[in-house]
């Protein structure tokens, strides 16, 4: 009777779900100027910030292929190159913040933007963040390191057009979700959820839109060919906002250092997907499939016009 009565309940929250998501993602279209059932895409790439090689690769994409949107790790040690990207393309730009919790490469490290005698809980014994996504730190000292990244990339002139995760660490339980749905509400920014997330939270944080897909190649997937999993993923776009995560940079000798010994997402899968995303081929195949590419820029105008805290 109890597994019942669950199944139930899971049901109909799937249905409520579901609901919302539609009507939210008919009234993005409509207000886009699209039809009810447009198959709308961000092609983001993630890590600005991390290198020199990441950072011009990523701009380049931008400028000249495919990719129309990106998130920056303002602990990194590139970042002031992407404010100076940012200032100077104040108007176009479509930079969010890739909020930080971890540092996960072998020789290549950062730490918070917060004076690490604040956030103990978040860095390891040298004072950089923990490898992977750390499940025993701080909410509050989370919550300070969150602020100070944001505040930082207003202060260097970055005006974020969205939020989302490294990692997916600020994903790991519900205390660290509503961290993150609370600094989308105070900073009057789009955050990038999917319809995993529970509805309670989506309507407690006011989150406008969610994303129908977030799509990003595996290892495995790699391994059967870079090229078959994105024709594949844009071939099966739903109607609804989706987006495809990817990292772009160049095979150069500065991304093999920094990606040594740790062969996913390294320096090659980065160049592929720099490869791919700037190919007429995909060009070609997003015209034909009717493919709408919207940014988070145009999101954040539709439902925080013209605001900006700093």
């Amino acid at each position: 009777m109890l597994q019942r009565k669950v199944c139930k309940i899971v049901f109909v929250s799937a249905i409520l779900l579901t609901g919302f998501i539609v009507k939210a993602q008919e009234n993005l279209a409509s207000k886009l100027g699209l039809p009810d059932n447009a198959k709308m895409l961000i092609i983001h790439a993630d890590d600005l910030g991390v290198a020199h090689s990441e950072n011009m690769a990523s701009f380049q994409a931008t400028e000249k292929g495919s990719v129309n949107s990106a998130s920056v790790m303002m602990p990194t040690p590139w970042v002031m190159e992407v404010a100076e990207y940012a200032v100077s393309h104040a108007d176009t730009h479509d930079f969010g913040l890739h909020l930080v919790l971890s540092s996960e490469w072998k020789n290549y490290k950062w730490g918070p933007v917060s004076s690490i005698d604040q956030v103990p809980s978040l860095i390891d014994k040298h004072g950089y963040f923990h490898s992977n996504c750390e499940s025993e730190i701080n909410v509050k000292e989370v919550e300070a390191e969150l602020r100070a990244q944001i505040d930082q990339a207003y202060s260097m002139g970055i005006i974020p057009t969205h939020l989302d995760s490294h990692m997916g660490c600020l994903f790991q339980n519900q205390e660290l979700i509503e961290i993150y749905l609370k600094m989308g509400q105070v900073y009057k920014l789009p955050v990038l959820i999917t319809n995993q997330f529970p509805l309670a939270l989506i309507e407690k944080y006011d989150v406008k839109v969610v994303l129908e897909d977030v799509l990003m190649i595996s290892p495995g997937q790699y391994a059967n060919g870079l090229d078959n999993y994105y024709i594949d993923a844009i071939k099966g776009l739903k109607p609804g906002l989706s987006t495809i995560l990817i990292h772009t940079a160049y095979d150069n000798d500065e991304l093999k250092g920094m990606t040594v010994d740790h062969p996913d997402w390294g320096s090659a899968w980065r160049q592929k997907d720099y490869d791919y995303f700037t190919s007429l081929k995909c060009r070609e195949l997003l015209e034909k499939e009717n493919i709408h590419l919207v940014t988070w820029r145009q999101i954040k105008e539709v439902y925080f016009p013209k605001i900006n805290l700093h």
